[in-house]
């Protein structure tokens, strides 16, 4: 049932935020854009797929994301329309439609009830994207809310004098930050650079059971260390998220 409800969500944002197109324009992802205009999703999701195929590789900067952003509008999986939406974030600052991203990773964020990701999503895009039509809504919301609660000290187990594992009570495993999730080894392997040339130490894996190539950082028993270094991150222009299945890792490089 949560899982329709996203993809509802992320159906009718996607049909209602305006597109902001790059300077060079492919005539398949016009028709795409063109299909959707006309309410034939299904053969703009055959269109974009088919472009993806022959072209996707061999495009440039601007073409690249407006496929990413359409084929987050256009795909019934609304993990994969967050993947993507991450990777416009990530790989292309200031690009095109990364201040339409933030926004709908937001509002995904919102709509599952994580006020802490929506307020991390709402303030990157006021802090990069000042001049975005997008920034009085994010402003609005973040006025409204209010300072995020920064994750305390885990209490001491009773009887012990021992701090509890901070695991037990949420059902985590191993913890790590997440920074992108990608089909290709080479997307992942192009940010696993730009983290290292950053001064970070990151990795890619695939986790057991899954073929997408993963970029993550660290792997911690308290979610509090695991959040001092998002912060770190997102003051050297990365979002991430914190995962919990680490031990599930399978390191490719």
């Amino acid at each position: 049932m949560k899982t329709a409800r996203l993809y509802c969500f992320f159906f009718l944002i996607g049909l209602f935020v305006p597109l902001s197109l790059g300077a060079q324009e492919g005539a398949g992802l016009s028709e795409v854009e063109t299909l959707i205009g006309q309410g034939r999703i299904l053969r703009a999701r055959e269109v974009l797929e088919a472009w993806w195929e022959e072209q996707g590789p061999r495009v440039g900067r601007e073409e690249r994301q407006r496929s990413l952003w359409l084929r987050a509008r256009l795909t019934v999986d609304p993990s994969m329309a967050e993947m993507d939406l991450r990777r416009l974030v990530l790989e292309f600052p200031g690009g095109s439609f990364s201040d339409d991203a933030l926004l709908r990773l937001a509002q995904g964020a919102e709509l599952r009830g994580d006020r802490i990701q929506a307020h991390d999503h709402y303030s990157a895009l006021v802090r990069g994207y000042p001049s975005s039509p997008h920034t009085p809504q994010a402003q609005a919301w973040l006025a409204e809310a209010g300072p995020m609660m920064e994750p305390r000290e885990p209490a001491s187990a009773p009887g012990t004098g021992r701090p509890s594992d901070p695991r037990t009570n949420e059902n985590e495993g191993p913890i790590s930050i997440q920074l992108g999730a990608f089909r290709s080894l080479d997307g992942a392997v192009s940010l696993n650079g730009d983290l290292e040339a950053a001064g970070f130490e990151a990795r890619v894996v695939q986790v057991r059971g899954n073929e997408l190539f993963r970029v993550r950082i660290g792997r911690f028993e308290a979610r509090g260390q695991a959040d001092q270094l998002r912060r770190r991150l997102e003051r050297a222009g990365f979002e991430s998220t914190i995962v919990t299945n680490a031990e599930a890792e399978e390191r490719i490089r």
